[in-house]
């Protein structure tokens, strides 16, 4: 059901299915409504509309929230248009004046501003879950010998705690794009209008502060027309799902039988419908896919942007239906994965083997230098050479006192210093720095990253609580 305008003749109806946004609309219908709750208090509160219209409005527009209407119609574009209708039939007088001041263009930016900000909201939270779970099993396994990998070679013993410990940390930086995107989000377009904002002298601060968004839009153009703010979003979650990707592959590599380093969780398994034996890590493999589709999801959104001039144009349209995908990807993944990471069950003999010698040779060269003053580059050729000796099985107390000699090395050192100095316990715990591997300080790095958490906790809860007593009052609930 167009308006007519300057066009005289029905609009053909499958090109209205064409260009239709009701079938993805239903994410917004409920912000849509608390909008148009809002332009009515805005209507009547300059005396364009008399009070008691405006309340048996604004009552009808609340029971829409429970006992939403269809939108299944197709001579409608929009839901904004079905709430015009359905509002018009109840109240001819407001749904006639309901244009009034206010465009689809505000009013749907409006509208997704308002979603998206609580769609942050319980995605922040997903994120907090998750990351509670690696941090606890951080905890759990702090001081569970672990290698750690350069280039896919083994570089050092760690523990499975410390490794936990880093995509926790990667997720605690990444909350901070989540909570700047929000940031970004909390201003209210309603009042901007179609394009230049308008000559009905609506309270643009009133509405913002109804709609419990913290600012106002400063122009019209702008607010109407950009999205770049759904490109902020989906690179925010975009860089969480290339967390979950690296994580899922180190779950992938290192369950296998070639690793074996770690059990991965039957209930999270599947056989082969051939080879029984098989195990497969089916909910990693799944969850490192994850930024390939967000990715596709971000493209999909910039080429959509992409060569608009201003001002609002249908293809912006298109744009939203990303933004919701990418959210449930998102929080799917999220949820499961929080559920898998207790479950995971680290194979200590296995690891134990991976980390003994050679693996920590470097403590060998650091103990000649920091004990003996041999100067490191010399003290790593050295270790370099007892390396490949213990590769070649060629290393015992004969050839280690020969390449002492080669290397003018006069430090006391026998072969149970070496083999003792490359002991994957002792090497964790002979870490010193801030941010290593030693299991002592991974767990007073676990414990700074709990209170860090905590902190989002609350900057989260605060913001919750601020949009929910607003909408709560808009919703009759207060």
């Amino acid at each position: 059901m167009h308006r007519k305008g300057r066009i005289e003749r029905e609009f053909d109806i499958d090109a209205a299915k064409y260009i239709s946004s009701l079938h993805f609309d239903k994410e917004i219908l409920e912000s849509v409504i608390l909008v148009n709750i809002t332009h009515v208090k805005l209507l009547e509160k300059i005396g364009v509309i008399p009070s008691d219209l405006a309340e048996k409005a604004e009552r009808y527009l609340q029971e829409m929230l429970t006992k939403p209407p269809s939108l299944d119609d197709p001579r409608y574009e929009d839901v904004h248009m079905v709430i015009e209708a359905e509002l018009t039939k109840y109240v001819p007088q407001i749904g006639a004046s309901l244009a009034l001041g206010k465009s689809r263009n505000d009013a749907v930016v409006t509208a997704i501003k308002l979603r998206l900000k609580e769609r942050l909201l319980n995605f922040h939270e997903c994120c907090i879950t998750f990351c509670e779970a690696l941090l606890r099993k951080a905890l759990e396994e702090s001081g569970t010998i672990f290698p750690v990998y350069t280039h896919l070679q083994r570089a050092a013993p760690a523990t499975f705690g410390f490794v936990m410990h880093s995509y926790a940390i990667r997720l605690l930086k990444a909350l901070q794009h989540v909570k700047m995107v929000y940031e970004l989000v909390d201003e209210s377009p309603l009042g901007s209008a179609a394009v230049a904002g308008t000559s009905v002298p609506l309270d643009r601060e009133y509405a913002s502060s109804l709609l419990g968004f913290s600012k106002v839009s400063q122009n019209a153009l702008e607010s109407t027309t950009s999205r770049d703010f759904i490109i902020e979003a989906l690179s925010c979650l975009s860089i969480i799902a290339l967390i979950l990707s690296s994580l899922s592959e180190e779950l992938v590599v290192f369950s296998s039988e070639e690793f074996g380093l770690i059990e991965f969780p039957e209930e999270f398994s599947a056989t082969s419908s051939i080879m029984p034996q098989k195990r497969n890590p089916v909910v990693a493999e799944i969850a490192r896919t994850k930024v390939s589709e967000l990715l596709g999801l971000l493209t999909s959104v910039v080429m959509m942007g992409t060569r608009q001039v201003s001002g609002y144009n249908l293809d912006l349209q298109q744009i939203t239906p990303k933004l919701w995908q990418a959210f449930e990807i998102m929080e799917e993944t999220l949820h499961v994965m929080t559920k898998l990471i207790p479950n995971l069950k680290v194979n200590e003999d296995r690891c134990m083997a991976a980390c003994s010698p050679p693996t920590g040779i470097v403590e060998v060269a650091n103990h000649l230098s920091l004990k003996y003053g041999v100067p490191f580059r010399n003290a790593h050729a050295f270790a370099g050479r007892i390396s490949k000796l213990m590769y070649e099985g060629g290393l015992n107390e004969a050839s280690l006192q020969k390449t002492k000699a080669e290397f003018n090395i006069e430090a006391p050192l026998t072969l149970e210093d070496v083999m003792k100095l490359m002991e994957p316990i002792r090497v964790v715990y002979s870490y010193t720095t801030i941010g290593s591997a030693n299991p002592e300080l991974v767990k007073r790095a676990v414990e700074d990253s709990m209170m860090d958490l905590e902190e989002e906790k609350r900057w989260a809860r605060n913001k919750r609580a601020r949009l929910e007593f607003a909408l709560n009052k808009l919703k009759g609930r207060d």
